[in-house]
């Protein structure tokens, strides 16, 4: 039998060993297993704690989210492996920038937080949060190459009211967005407006999911007419937004909420088979164009929405124009090719919006199946003002003839605009001088007007009420 003494000795080491098993799964419990900071759980409740003692004396807090962009890049083109040393690499870099007395965490793939208890100032916050995006904005040493991220930080300060961790952290990621959707500092301080700005935003959100349901989205259409000849030759349809209490919905509002929540598809293609239902009506030399978003090329329905609305309405593929804009190419440009040929082999024409804002039109040209230009409505408007853009109008309807493309002039407002428009042979005008967007209910008396009675003069001078009115 052994010794008393050693039977002491190892139940001591069996508890030591306990003990350590328990602060090891307490420390994995509490901290990112990559990094070796708190975890999100850990964290916010460290806050919270932290913030309720500092309620007691008035103190205030800030919090630092800081994002970085690249992570996906580097884990697509190298290895997944190299993503999360670079990660581990930051971590290392955070805990050095660190005061007395904060804490970071690891709140995701592509963002850490600090968390600064007693915050003395702005000031001083602000002083940490460049510190940080200094630090881990430095190249970091992978094999044989260096490797630099994007880091940017969004930073919010307790108040009296937003006195919790969960609005702390919703606040600085309201900043953090704010910085990463504007170039300069990196950096941005949290203030109400982006709190309104998110609520305001939510609310579209809900606005456009419940307009699919509802039946809230409408048609306007306006007109567009032969420069030439003053015929009308078809509408563009304009989609709109009816809130029963809010009344109308800017489109620069729920568009690109619609597009980031993949809401588009859906209401791009009812888009589609409303207005080639609607244009099937009219008399056989009209067009109706549509826009088309970026999203709806990516989403690779597309096109069995072209062919479904054109089937289910009758509506012949040379009625139905497809607008895109120069936007549309920057992407994915093969992939949308691919898709604008499909297009015009069912016999749809493409347009390019917008013509003359981007940066590589001209490249584009030649490189896809355009058959019309629409010229950007800020080229009619300076049309009369500057001495350069009636020279330049000029040549982009001269290139377009050149490359076997018509011309359409947006923003047509004056009779001045129009004689120069027509004096440069530009082939169709769209604009408040024509017509602005009119309800459906309205269409049939626009045509009757502008088709029935076979127009052939354009308005005089004088004449305000433009084509519409002939």
């Amino acid at each position: 039998m052994p010794p008393k003494t050693d039977q002491k000795t190892e139940i001591e080491l069996l508890r030591e060993q306990k003990l350590q098993l328990e602060l090891d799964i307490a420390h994995l419990q509490n901290h990112d297993p990559l990094t070796g900071l708190m975890n999100r759980n850990a964290f916010m409740q460290a806050m919270d704690e932290a913030i309720l003692e500092l309620a007691a004396i008035d103190g205030q807090a800030a919090l630092i989210e800081v994002g970085i962009r690249g992570l996906p890049h580097i884990s697509g083109t190298l290895s997944r492996h190299a993503s999360d040393y670079m990660i581990s690499s930051l971590a290392a870099r955070l805990r050095l920038c660190l005061p007395r007395g904060a804490m970071a965490c690891r709140l995701d793939y592509w963002s850490f937080a600090v968390f600064i208890p007693k915050a003395i100032s702005a000031l001083e916050v602000l002083t940490i949060a460049k510190n940080v995006i200094t630090a881990l904005g430095e190249p970091v040493d992978w094999v044989d190459r260096k490797l630099a991220l994007e880091v940017t930080a969004g930073v919010a300060l307790s108040t009296p009211e937003d006195c919790d961790a969960i609005t702390l952290l919703h606040n600085a990621g309201l900043a953090l967005k704010s910085a990463m959707e504007k170039d300069g500092a990196g950096y941005a301080f949290f203030n109400p407006a982006l709190a309104q700005a998110a609520k305001r935003r939510a609310d579209i959100e809900q606005f456009t999911a419940e307009g699919m349901e509802k039946g809230w989205f409408e048609l306007n259409y306006q007109p567009v007419y032969d420069a030439i000849s003053g015929r009308l030759a078809g509408f563009e349809a304009l989609l709109r937004l009816r809130h029963p209490e809010q009344g109308i919905i800017p489109p620069l509002e729920f568009i690109p909420v619609a597009e980031e929540s993949g809401m588009i598809q859906k209401i791009g293609a009812w888009v589609l088979s409303e207005a080639c239902r609607e244009a099937a009506h009219w008399p056989d030399h009209l067009t109706v164009a549509v826009n088309i978003s970026p999203e709806q090329f990516y989403s690779s329905t597309l096109i069995t929405d072209v062919h479904r609305a054109l089937e289910r309405s009758g509506l012949p593929p040379q009625r139905l124009e497809i607008e895109i804009t120069e936007s549309t190419l920057l992407k994915d440009s093969d992939m949308v090719l691919g898709q604008l040929d499909a297009l015009r082999d069912m016999g749809c024409p493409i347009v390019l919006d917008d013509f003359g804002t981007g940066y590589s039109s001209l490249s584009y040209l030649w490189k896809f199946p355009f058959s019309k230009l629409k010229m950007d409505k800020s080229f009619a408007m300076a049309l009369e003002d500057s001495p350069l853009v009636p020279g330049m109008i000029h040549s982009i309807i001269d290139l377009a003839r050149h490359l076997g493309l018509k011309v359409t002039a947006e923003g047509v407002e004056t009779d001045a605009q129009l004689r120069l428009l027509r004096s440069y042979r530009c082939d169709l005008i769209q604009g408040f001088l024509c017509g602005r967007p009119t309800a459906l209910s309205d269409v049939p008396a626009t045509i009757l007007r502008n088709v029935a009675s076979e127009i052939t003069r354009l308005p005089g001078p004088g004449d305000s009420a433009g084509f519409a009115s002939i």
